[in-house]
C-alpha cells in the first residue's frame, strides 16, 4: 500500500478499493497499484461500496450525501441523504439493488436512533426507519454493516467513548 491512511475497503469487479478521508486507491488483487481518484470531491469520506454495474459509492462523515463514481474513478454525480446522520456507513443489497446507509441520529427526546434508509442504485430515495439505540450502554455510532442474500440488515455499533463495547442490531 502507497500510505497508511486506510480504513475501509471494498472490491469491485476484481478489484480492490481502499478508502482515505480524501481519495481512493485502486489496487489489483495482486497488490499491484492501479489510479487514485476522488481527490477533487471527497472532503471527510467516511464509507465506501461497490454496486454491482460495476459503479463505487462513498459516503461523507459529515455532509450527509453519497458522490458515485464509474468502476474507472469518473465522477458521475451524488445524492442526499434525506436525515442527518453521524458516521453513516454504506452497504449495496445485490437482489434488491438497493443503497443501504446507517447512522445514528440524535434523538430530541430520548436514546439515540439508529436510522437507516434505502436508496435506488442511482440514488432515488425509497425509505427510511428508526429505531432506538441501545439504550443501557454509553452512546453508539456505527462501525459496519452488511445485508444478508435474503435483506436482512446488520449493523455494529460501537460505544462512542473507549469502552470498545458493541453491539449488533439485525433489522
Amino acid at each position: 500500500m502507497r500510505r497508511e491512511d486506510w480504513y475501509r475497503l471494498t472490491v469491485n469487479n476484481s478489484k480492490v478499493l481502499l478508502l482515505s478521508w480524501s481519495r481512493v486507491d485502486v489496487y489489483e488483487t495482486d497488490g499491484r497499484f492501479v489510479r487514485s481518484f476522488g481527490e477533487e470531491t471527497l472532503k471527510c469520506a467516511w464509507d465506501i461500496t461497490a454496486v454491482n454495474d460495476g459503479r463505487i459509492m462513498v459516503v461523507e462523515m459529515r455532509g450527509s450525501c453519497v458522490h458515485i463514481f464509474s468502476e474507472d474513478g469518473d465522477y458521475l454525480g451524488s445524492f442526499e441523504l434525506q436525515g442527518r446522520c453521524v458516521s453513516p456507513i454504506i452497504a449495496f443489497h445485490q437482489a434488491s439493488e438497493h443503497v443501504v446507509i446507517a447512522g445514528t441520529e440524535k434523538s430530541r427526546t430520548g436514546p439515540d436512533l439508529l436510522r437507516v434508509e434505502l436508496f435506488t442504485k442511482d440514488g432515488e430515495f425509497v425509505r427510511s426507519t428508526q429505531s432506538p439505540q441501545i439504550p443501557e450502554v454509553g452512546i453508539y455510532i456505527t462501525r459496519g454493516m452488511t445485508v444478508t442474500k435474503n435483506g436482512r440488515i446488520a449493523v455494529l455499533l460501537g460505544e462512542f467513548d473507549c469502552n470498545y463495547k458493541s453491539k449488533v442490531l439485525v433489522i
